[in-house]
């Protein structure tokens, strides 16, 4: 037993002694490896940094060549220059007709411009100038140019400084009254025992039909014979068109009375609604008539108000301004004509006006 016991001792220290050699020897090959590699490493860097010389080298002598040959292509390009004469500008007639290069941005503020501008003048030795030189152009030519940029500008340009004038202010109070009067007097009329009778008995009276002869002769639109009024057959729709009527003669009419400039014959479409706003403190909205823009708005009242060349105007030829209830004559010639249309059939005649088409102006 205890040789049996020695025996295993003995093949254990052979096995320990056996395991260290082995792992001794699996060291030493790794430390080989890992130093032959390094050395490896080294050599290959060594024959980069040639490469890299050898490239670098090559790439100057490369340079070099292509500075010789691009200051060759450089000298035959001025030669060429040289010898090819430069090119003539020749101006267009609009460009030879201009005389001052346009600033931008202006020195002066355009809303000063647009106040001021009617009134530049070129300079006149009544004026107290020891000498005046016109450098571009004769005194006359010199006028004429100004002239014609003043008129220029005066057809696009809105005067911002008007405000309406106590004539205008006063035409629409006395407008405002009669207006109240006449769908008064309507009232009234409609109310009367008269009126109601003669509803219930459907028979016409022989002094209310004194209506259907000359409008333009009656001298009372409130009272054509028998208390009966002119208007007597005037519906909501009516009204709001008398009221356009007024606004239109008087927005042309004040216009060119307050503006008081031959050179400005009346108000641009594209400047009415600035001048209707100014004038009656509102905006006209042709929707609220049951069209669609300004053209087919003022088609409906064309006997008071028209375009003509895009400047708002009138084919009345009496002075409506001091006798308005001339429009209340316009206005039932109108309505007339359309309730002839609506009985023959034509539903297109009918008026599709809003409540919010008949606003009382107020003057600014």
């Amino acid at each position: 037993k205890a040789k049996q016991l020695a025996e295993v001792r003995r093949k254990a220290e052979e096995a320990k002694r056996a395991a260290l050699e082995a792992a001794k020897k699996k060291k030493e090959e790794a430390e080989a490896a890992t130093t032959a590699k390094e050395e490896g490493k080294d050599k290959e860097t060594d024959e980069k940094k040639e490469e890299k010389k050898e490239g670098n080298d090559d790439a100057a002598m490369e340079v070099d060549g292509g500075k010789t040959e691009e200051s060759k292509d450089e000298s035959m390009d001025v030669d060429e220059e040289e010898e090819t004469e430069p090119p003539k500008v020749e101006l267009t007639d609009e460009e030879k007709n201009v005389w001052f290069a346009p600033r931008k941005p202006c020195d002066m503020q355009e809303r000063d411009v647009a106040e001021s501008f009617s009134n530049f003048t070129i300079p006149s030795a009544d004026e107290g100038f020891d000498a005046i030189e016109f450098a571009w152009a004769s005194d006359s030519d010199a006028k004429a140019y100004l002239r014609s940029k003043v008129l220029e500008r005066k057809k696009t340009t809105r005067v911002e400084n008007l405000r309406p004038s106590q004539w205008f202010k006063d035409k629409a109070v006395e407008w405002k009254k009669l207006f109240a009067d006449w769908q008064k007097k309507l009232e009234e009329f409609k109310a009367s025992p008269a009126q109601k009778a003669k509803a219930a008995k459907k028979k016409d009276d022989d002094k209310e039909d004194a209506a259907a002869g000359d409008l333009f002769a009656v001298e009372n639109v409130s009272d054509v014979g028998a208390g009966v009024p002119l208007y007597k057959d005037f519906e909501f729709g009516d009204w709001a068109l008398l009221q356009l009527r007024f606004e239109l003669y008087m927005l042309q009419a004040a216009f060119k009375k307050d503006v008081n400039d031959p050179d400005r014959p009346g108000i641009p479409e594209s400047h009415f609604a600035f001048y209707f706003s100014r004038y009656f403190s509102k905006q006209l909205v042709p929707k609220s008539f049951g069209v669609t823009d300004l053209a087919e708005l003022t088609k409906m009242v064309k006997d008071t108000a028209v375009w003509e060349d895009g400047i708002l105007g009138t084919p009345v030829v009496v002075d409506a301004a001091d006798d308005l209830p001339y429009l209340v004559k316009l206005a039932e010639q109108h309505r007339r004509e359309r309730q002839r249309r609506i009985d023959a059939g034509d539903e297109t005649a009918r008026l599709k006006v809003t409540p919010q088409a008949l606003v009382t102006p107020a003057p600014a």
